[in-house]
């Protein structure tokens, strides 16, 4: 059972640990990873949620994703994170946190509430999407989209996106300033 670091609405540590279930049937704030890899023809790397997840199933996401376990370092939670979904063992020296933000999400009609504070990452790398290897209960597929063209689906609200606006206007932001 995966347990994690329960939050107080500031996003310091409260000291108690919650089975990752009941962290999201009660809204428990707590923290997650977004980390965005970008390539050399500054296209960033978006996964599908594979059909199984229990919060938006074939949805298109972030390259990689997930939860610090209680206990566990941040930077070990990406490394892991990095091997489960896309199988690549991650130089992290090449990591660059960009910002933290915060959401507070109810889906699934008030059975899963998503409280997160979302340390959100960059790396530049370029990937054979062809060689990775997916978890598939997590990731049915990834591609790689032309920056600009992901931030016009989002713009167009395509409902094939998990919706994460805040993060998205930062996001942009930062890229249109170095790239562009």
């Amino acid at each position: 059972m995966e347990y994690l670091d329960i939050l107080d609405e500031n996003g310091n540590k409260t000291g108690e640990k919650k089975p990752r279930k009941e962290v999201h049937s009660k809204g428990y704030w707590h923290k997650g990873v977004h980390i965005w890899i970008i390539n050399s023809k500054r296209e960033l790397l978006v996964q599908r949620r594979s059909a199984n997840k229990d919060v938006y199933p074939n949805k298109l996401y972030i390259s990689v994703a997930g939860h610090p376990v209680s206990g566990e370092e941040e930077i070990d939670s990406i490394k892991r994170e990095f091997e489960e979904e896309i199988g690549v063992k991650l130089d992290t020296n090449k990591l660059e946190y960009l910002f933290t933000f915060s959401q507070e999400v109810v889906e699934n009609n008030g059975k899963f509430l998503d409280n997160q504070f979302y340390d959100v990452y960059l790396i530049e790398m370029d990937l054979d999407i062809g060689n990775l290897q997916l978890q598939e209960e997590e990731v049915s597929e990834v591609k790689n989209i032309y920056y600009k063209d992901f931030e016009q689906m989002i713009e167009n609200k395509d409902k094939d996106i998990v919706n994460h606006p805040e993060e998205w206007k930062k996001l942009f932001e930062i890229l249109h300033e170095r790239y562009d």
